[in-house]
């Protein structure tokens, strides 16, 4: 990977990345105007679908049977993340998500024929302590292997697989792929929703000016971030994708902090110096490496 070259993409997820890390805004405006559980999820990508329509109508449609299905898995990956604190802990859903470094670098030396280094070590050793550390070890494994943990985990492995379809994938565009991500979003929310009959019920009683409030904080929020991870999918290697992803750790921590008082001391620093460490570590050591399919 040249880094000249990639410098624009890195740039981009990363801020991406950090600004992820106010998904829980659209969501808590969601929840304000009477949607809950699997509806937030669905109503956030349903709203969002003509605005990818026009884009993807404006900017063609070029999307090979690799692509189609790196996209559905990347909204699969989305909605199961968003959905997954509904139904166990948030921060075992934050650890067992961002397994997804491991996966994609697992990914890459299965699919791409990448060499296991010291330098993967000490990346996958820093990202993990850094989540450790953010986390403040207030880990609780009571009821492990819940249904929010297996849909956290199942995130993570479906975002691995999504972009690494997406970086092999032939005759394909951004436009394409943010309208069939939007598609497998909603299409999991709703899968999820009648599966644990939340959506049974038909739709839950809303407020109309909170629920337009949300739908275009939700379209602005999707449509800008999640074109932009994509487009970053298309240039970057899954790896280094994953790990840049992982950033939206901290844009969480420093924005609860901000915004709602939440706790911020050493252990958030380290677990921050951590985790941009394990990014620095990753790119840098590919410097003179060429992830391809």
């Amino acid at each position: 990977m040249t880094l000249g070259r990639e410098s624009k993409a890195i740039a981009i997820v990363v801020v991406c990345a950090a600004l992820w890390g106010f998904w829980w805004l659209p969501v808590s405006l969601m929840e304000r105007a009477g949607f809950q559980g699997p509806w937030i999820a669905f109503a956030l990508n349903v709203v969002t679908l003509p605005v990818a329509a026009i884009a993807a109508w404006l900017g063609g449609w070029q999307m090979s049977g690799r692509a189609v299905l790196g996209a559905l898995l990347i909204g699969l990956a989305v909605s199961l993340y968003a959905m997954a604190a509904s139904y166990t802990d948030f921060i075992r859903a934050v650890i067992l998500f961002y397994f997804a470094p491991a996966w994609s670098t697992l990914i890459e030396i299965i699919w791409f024929r990448r060499k296991w280094t010291r330098w993967v070590t000490l990346a996958l050793s820093l990202s993990f302590t850094g989540i450790l550390l953010i986390s403040r070890g207030e880990i609780s494994f009571d009821g492990l292997g819940a249904v929010g943990d297996w849909m956290a985990l199942a995130s993570g492995l479906s975002w691995s697989v999504g972009v690494a379809l997406l970086f092999s994938g032939e005759r394909a565009n951004v436009t394409g792929a943010f309208l069939v991500t939007l598609l497998g979003g909603a299409g999991a929310a709703l899968i999820v929703g009648l599966v644990d009959g939340s959506l049974a019920g038909g739709l839950p009683e809303i407020r109309l000016t909170e629920t337009l409030e949300a739908a275009v904080v939700g379209v602005l929020y999707l449509g800008i971030l999640l074109g932009g991870t994509l487009w970053g999918a298309f240039r970057l290697p899954p790896a280094v994708m994953t790990y840049l992803l992982s950033v939206e750790i901290l844009g969480g921590v420093l924005s609860s902090a901000i915004l709602l008082d939440e706790r911020f001391g050493v252990f958030e620093i380290g677990g921050a110096v951590c985790i941009l460490a394990a990014v620095f570590v990753e790119v840098l050591s590919r410097r003179d490496s060429a992830v391809r399919p």
